[in-house]
């Protein structure tokens, strides 16, 4: 089971409550952005309970598959998706539950006495630094490279989901040599020409990758047109035709 990471104020406080609450008979429920840390925190909280995901639990009930009587607490990932709240709920009631959801509505809310509202990790410093030296730490480990946070474009679209994958991403193409990139490019090469790629449809995906490469490296066109030695009108043609893809 993962810990759930609290260094920062408002993380401290709510693993605090978490905490306290965890012996306590009385249901609490998770609220939060997606990869903030709900189910995490969930299992901090009931670490001996089964997981459920809410509309595979619901339809257990429905279909009666499962006696859920058997259970004394239970973990339920994103139960605002079931459809039929109240009853799903009314099976529940003697069981102690930490149920975790992106979304509060009053059918929900009325039947959880404690709420824990996990901010996004663009609000939590201490914890997305300590994440990303966790990341970082794991795919250094897993590549055999050294990796500079400075140098990765960080993603939090998605919190720690979206963090996870942009620094495992970037670590991924760092430790690429130039025969892997030749075989990755060759395997994603074959794979549009069987659904009928032509040649001019394939060139974009190689352009495009430069051109913004290059707007990153040089300061101006005419720089940009030398490095790479193309004509300047032909550069001003392709930066034109790929404009939008460019500015994205």
């Amino acid at each position: 089971m993962n810990k759930f990471i609290a260094k920062s104020e408002s993380s401290k406080k709510l693993l605090n409550i978490a905490q306290m609450s965890s012996s306590l008979p009385v249901n609490i429920l998770i609220i939060g952005e997606k990869g903030v840390g709900k189910k995490i925190l969930a299992q901090n909280i009931l670490p001996d309970a089964s997981i459920f995901d809410a509309k595979t639990l619901e339809e257990t009930i429905i279909n009666k598959t499962a006696n859920v009587e058997q259970y004394i607490e239970l973990i339920i990932i994103n139960i605002d998706q079931v459809v039929n709240k109240k009853e799903f709920l009314d099976k529940l009631e003697n069981i102690k539950l930490v149920a975790t959801t992106t979304n509060v509505s009053q059918d929900i809310e009325s039947n959880f006495a404690i709420k824990l509202d996990i901010p996004p990790l663009k609000e939590r410093k201490e914890d997305l630094q300590e994440l990303i030296k966790m990341y970082v730490d794991e795919a250094e480990n897993i590549y055999e490279i050294n990796i500079d946070p400075e140098d990765i474009d960080i993603d939090l679209s998605t919190n720690g989901v979206s963090l996870k994958k942009s620094i495992f991403r970037n670590s991924i193409l760092k430790s690429l040599k130039d025969d892997d990139m030749s075989y990755s490019l060759e395997e994603f090469i074959t794979t549009k020409l069987k659904k009928d790629y032509t040649y001019k449809d394939l060139l974009e995906y190689f352009e495009i990758p430069l051109l913004k490469a290059a707007k990153k490296e040089y300061k101006s066109q005419l720089q940009m047109a030398n490095k790479l030695n193309i004509n300047r009108i032909t550069l001003r043609k392709k930066l034109d035709q790929y404009s939008n893809a460019l500015n994205d």
